[in-house]
């Protein structure tokens, strides 16, 4: 076997360790991100909540 075709296979070898490791990893670390509060920015929420608001306030303008 020469020499690039035996560098090739250990790196095709690694790269599947690499991916089992991962693949056992990653689903309790998608269940930990779950778990975690929510992120001290609500900007997102806040902007939903006034868009909501206004949304109300522009039916009840409507309706009088």
């Amino acid at each position: 076997m020469s020499r690039s075709r035996s560098f090739n296979r250990f790196h095709r070898y690694l790269a599947r360790q690499k991916r089992g490791a991962l693949r056992a990893v990653l689903p309790q670390h998608r269940l930990a991100e779950d778990l975690m509060p929510e992120p001290a920015n609500q900007s997102r929420s806040l902007l939903d909540r006034l868009r909501d608001q206004e949304a109300e306030g522009d039916l009840l303008d409507a309706e009088v």
